[in-house]
């Protein structure tokens, strides 16, 4: 008996070594994106590349693909309840889980964006209800709250009480619309600036929405792919099709948007709008985005996910997930810095660019922006922190099914039994007392 209790304590210490070392690294990140911020509140804005013509960044692209993430991490979860898919159920909880992680990382990225934090009271102490900004905050605090409320009943429902199957069920039609409604308003903000040809475009709104189910499909299908490999997570071939499909279409969708867009402009030849497209066409100096967002983070994955020789290949669905969500970040930062480059006015001597420098001009007639290492530090920071919520919430919630299959949510493996019996793992449950 003490040899069997010994072996069990040495496979719970082998498996608890790695998820401690990720734990670690998280921490590591977080600690440098803390450190990033201090030193932005002590110097300022200019401690980031941001200037005055290219005056939004890195945090706002990355905002809204964290947005886009969460809104597309709901729409797969309620659809599934809405529509009866069930090869996609097993998926909800997670989808959830995601959600609610990428919509508070996506608040949180706002606050260094301000420069100073208490700036953020003023849109509840003044609010401008005419203005998108002040929806998007409504709504983000709002889905943040739908999501920790639809997590909680999906896990009362995964232990098989009958009344909370029917609210997940009233949830589901009501977190489909709000997860919609969510991207259209961030959408919003960039398409109502009339003077920003680059951005003032019917299509903005319906563009977000698909590109929030792409990326957050892609997103919900990596972690899945990930809780398999390295969890209890069981995936089935049945589910795995409908996230191949579902990334399939929402991809054609996507890209024939942003052509029907290209289009557009190019048919049109306003110059403003013209101009802003001449940025990112091939020979133009940020064409690398039009290569990411239609030859990596298009033509590749669609290839890896319709192509029969290709798609039968080990990881073809993670390899595509992950350029899935490599193409949709490229088009954030097309959306958003492409959008600044062009000044709205361009006469002698140029714009200001808010810093002053001995031995250059400070007027330019066109836009610049490289990220420092402070915006890079939390973004990163922002990122870990959004690991390590999905991380423990999928620990805590017990999210692995178990090896017979039970969609429940219950597992009986190794590290469940021995908690059971007093023993816990680390993530809340982790640790032999």
């Amino acid at each position: 008996m003490a040899t069997g209790t010994a072996a069990l304590r040495a496979k719970a210490n082998r498996s608890a070594r790695p998820i401690a070392w990720w734990y670690a690294a998280l921490v590591l990140v977080m600690a440098w994106g803390l450190a990033a911020w201090i030193d932005e509140l002590r110097v300022g804005l200019a401690a980031t590349g941001m200037r005055d013509i290219v005056s939004w960044g890195l945090y706002i692209l990355t905002f809204a693909f964290f947005i886009g993430l969460s809104a597309g991490g709901l729409i797969m979860a309620s659809s599934a309840e809405v529509f009866g898919i069930k090869a996609l159920k097993p998926l909800s909880r997670l989808g959830v889980l995601s959600a609610a992680a990428c919509v508070c990382v996506a608040g949180l990225m706002i606050i260094p964006d301000l420069g100073k934090p208490f700036r953020i009271l003023n849109i509840f102490i003044h609010p401008n209800w005419s203005s998108p900004l002040v929806w998007d905050v409504l709504i983000i605090s709002v889905y943040f709250v739908f999501s920790l409320v639809d997590l909680f009943v999906l896990q009362r429902r995964a232990r098989g009480t009958s009344k909370w199957r029917a609210t997940a069920r009233v949830l589901a039609y009501i977190g489909l619309p709000a997860a919609i409604l969510l991207h259209s308003v961030t959408a919003w903000i960039f398409g109502l600036q009339i003077s920003r040809a680059w951005w003032n475009t019917s299509l903005m709104a319906p563009l977000f929405v698909v590109s929030a189910i792409l990326s957050g499909v892609a997103l919900v299908t990596l972690l899945a792919l990930i809780a398999e490999r390295w969890g209890r997570f069981s995936l089935p071939p049945e589910t795995r099709r409908w996230l191949r499909g579902f990334i399939i279409v929402s991809m054609l969708i996507d890209l024939f948007m942003v052509g029907a867009d290209y289009i557009t402009m190019l048919w049109g030849n306003q110059p403003a709008a013209r101009a802003e497209l001449n940025l990112v066409l091939p020979n133009g100096p940020w064409s690398w985005l039009f290569w990411c967002e239609w030859i990596v983070g298009g033509a590749v994955p669609l290839a890896l996910l319709l192509v029969p020789r290709l798609k039968r290949l080990p990881g073809s669905l993670g390899v595509a997930a992950v350029l899935a969500l490599v193409g949709v970040y490229a088009f954030r930062i097309e959306l958003v810095v492409v959008g600044f480059v062009n000044p709205l006015i361009q006469y002698p001597p140029g714009n200001a660019i808010g810093t002053y420098n001995a031995s250059t001009s400070s007027f330019e007639f066109v836009g610049r922006y490289s990220p420092t290492w402070v915006e890079y530090g939390i973004v990163l920071g922002l990122s870990a922190l959004f690991a390590t919520i999905v991380t423990v919430g999928y620990r805590w919630l017990r999210l692995g099914k178990s090896s017979s299959g039970d969609p429940s949510g219950h597992d009986d493996t190794l590290p469940t039994l021995l908690a059971d019996k007093g023993a816990s793992f680390v993530g809340g449950r982790d640790q032999w007392p």
